[in-house]
């Protein structure tokens, strides 16, 4: 391995990223605050392919080495861990996601050593469209960070990798994306996680349920469940003051906004498209879905200039993610189309 990482090319250090507005360099970190900042970040991977793919329907962590750039002309070369990830994404995708593990690395850096096992989102496939799949799921937790501090925040990758199985290494870059680690999450938010099933949606914020309601409607997203947490993540915080528990959505990819060729709506919905919306959220009180709507009215803008100023999506999939969300403010912005259109298919509280 330490030869391989001799031979590795240095062009890395140097590579541009070119996308559709130009060319972008990508500059290096100082600090490291993985989810602090914006900006494309570069890593390079070295793993053997051959193993990955052996082990994927049963996946088990296998040995890797992360090289990441720490300042200019430095590089930190560190052994981790990765295994394969989602049960779907697994048997569908050429290049399943997968589980970054880095404990015990030792990067002499607060933000990196805290980390600990990170979900890398990868490129499912190869085709074009699948890059935009993925670049469009990373704006949707942006969007998502718009609206509450409560929230996985996500970093944007130019991931590297360098398949050690092949008689002549393979290497090939894609894009991908790292979510914030639940435990970082809750170190942030000065909170614990609380365990499936352990707790009622009684005992959670609803103002907290109301934002997470209706913004998985405005993505069209009918692949969660508030009551089963399936693609929810409960935390409690810590604070005296806030006593009810909190609400963290993930995972976006079945999203009416993304549009993936996989994608079907859940079970029991009576939808036919994941472009067409449902509210799947428990009926609250007129006060509290109002204060919601308020929220989304008031950061309309922000969230779509998030879409707008992204480099890395053409404008004609930037004009078309836009259109469909003008369609749920369309709904929203008239009172009686919200309480009918969206409010009015909420389910029954438990």
């Amino acid at each position: 391995m330490a030869l391989l990482l001799l031979a590795l090319p240095l062009f890395l250090e140097a590579q541009e990223v070119r996308d559709s507005s130009g060319v972008i360099v990508v500059t290096p970190e100082k600090e490291w605050d993985l989810f602090g900042k914006d900006r494309l970040i570069r890593l390079s991977l070295i793993y053997d392919g051959k193993l990955y793919r052996r082990n994927r329907h049963r996946p088990e962590y296998q040995k890797a080495l992360l090289r990441i750039q720490l300042e200019d002309s430095s590089w930190v070369e560190k052994p981790v861990k990765i295994k394969a990830r989602g049960e779907f994404r697994r048997n569908y995708c050429s290049y399943p996601p997968f589980k970054l593990n880095i404990k015990k690395a030792d990067f002499d850096n607060e933000y990196l050593d805290r980390a600990g096992a990170m979900k890398f989102v990868t490129q499912c496939k190869e085709p074009r469209l699948y890059e935009n799949l993925l670049l469009k799921e990373y704006l949707i937790y942006k969007m998502y960070n718009v609206l509450t501090d409560e929230s996985f925040r996500v970093r944007l990758v130019q991931m590297t990798y360098v398949d050690t199985s092949r008689k002549k290494n393979q290497v090939y870059t894609k894009y991908g994306f790292l979510i914030e680690p639940l435990k970082s999450l809750v170190r942030r938010l000065n909170a614990v996680k609380v365990a499936s099933g352990a707790i009622k949606s009684g005992d959670i914020e609803p103002f907290c349920i109301a934002r997470v309601a209706l913004f998985e409607y405005m993505i069209g997203n009918t692949d969660w469940s508030l009551a089963g947490q399936h693609n929810i993540k409960v935390i409690k915080p810590l604070d005296i003051h806030r006593l009810p528990a909190l609400t963290i959505p993930y995972d976006f990819d079945y999203s009416g906004l993304i549009d993936a060729p996989y994608a079907v709506p859940a079970e029991n919905t009576g939808l036919e498209s994941v472009r067409d919306r449902l509210y799947r959220g428990p009926c609250l009180p007129d006060s509290v879905n109002e204060r919601a709507v308020c929220l989304f009215l008031d950061k309309r803008k922000e969230m779509e200039t998030i879409i707008r100023d992204f480099p890395y999506l053409s404008e004609k999939v930037k004009k078309e993610m836009l259109h469909y969300l003008e369609d749920f403010f369309h709904e929203l912005e008239v009172p009686a189309v919200r309480k009918n259109m969206i409010f009015g298919d909420c389910l029954p509280v438990e």
